[in-house]
């Protein structure tokens, strides 16, 4: 099975000679990743916008060839063993590295920005509770909002101002509650920052690919149990509300 999949990733960098198609959409760099390479002198690489929507990322020789590498290529990284994954990386030559890396950056880009997005949605749904109790909404506020209300609140509760020491400390808890769910937020991240290499070395392109995917598999893996978390949250949060209307 990994080898028909190999061999269909093959299909989309056949070296094939490719004539600019009439309304090919307008290739751009500006969706590629940070850590898209400097153009080398006899290949460029520009994203596509495919008919359904996803991108590709085509790597164009200074003769008019052309190689093709669409999201299938992920796929297969993600789920391949590591004697597929060397003899995938062997079948590329150092003019097609560029745009598999490019590709790679750019899924990272996204799906540590979707990452980002649902452990946002999953602290919400923690803390909906203490953030209500500040008026706030988990999902839109700042940390600067936190902190006002915060502050706001603790001049009304605060025993020196006259208020009740047992409604204070439950206050204080709910906001070291909130502060350490968004700082754990920010600590998992969704990415390790911009990755470099060098076009015209095979070493530092193969080193760059190596923690590319480190950083997909990593996110993914990520991903998938932040979504758990949160279906579960919204589970609990239905029960709850059914028991609580009955």
């Amino acid at each position: 099975q990994q080898q028909q999949q190999q061999q269909q990733q093959q299909q989309h960098f056949d070296q094939e000679q490719e004539q600019q198609e009439p309304g090919l959409p307008v290739a751009t760099t500006d969706d590629a990743a940070a850590s898209s390479p400097k153009a080398r002198d006899d290949v460029k690489c520009f994203m596509l916008e495919l008919a359904d929507g996803d991108r590709a990322v085509v790597v164009q020789r200074t003769d008019g060839k052309r190689w093709r590498f669409e999201r299938s290529s992920i796929e297969f990284e993600l789920q391949c063993d590591a004697e597929s994954l060397t003899t995938w990386l062997e079948s590329i030559s150092d003019q097609m590295l560029p745009g598999l890396l490019t590709l790679l950056g750019s899924e990272v880009s996204d799906r540590g920005a979707r990452l980002k997005e649902t452990e946002k949605e999953r602290d919400a749904l923690r803390g909906t509770d203490d953030y209500g109790f500040f008026g706030l909404d988990g999902a839109e506020c700042s940390d600067k909002d936190v902190e006002r209300a915060y502050r706001r609140l603790s001049t009304q509760l605060h025993p020196d101002k006259g208020g009740d020491e047992q409604r204070f400390n439950a206050m204080r808890e709910r906001y070291d509650q909130i502060k350490a769910l968004r700082g754990e937020s920010k600590r998992s991240g969704g990415g390790g920052g911009s990755i470099k290499w060098d076009p015209c070395s095979r070493a530092s392109m193969l080193h760059a690919h190596s923690e590319l995917r480190e950083q997909l598999v990593w996110i993914t893996k990520l991903m998938g149990e932040v979504e758990s978390q949160a279906e579960d949250m919204r589970r609990r949060q239905r029960t709850h509300h059914a028991l609580t209307c009955s």
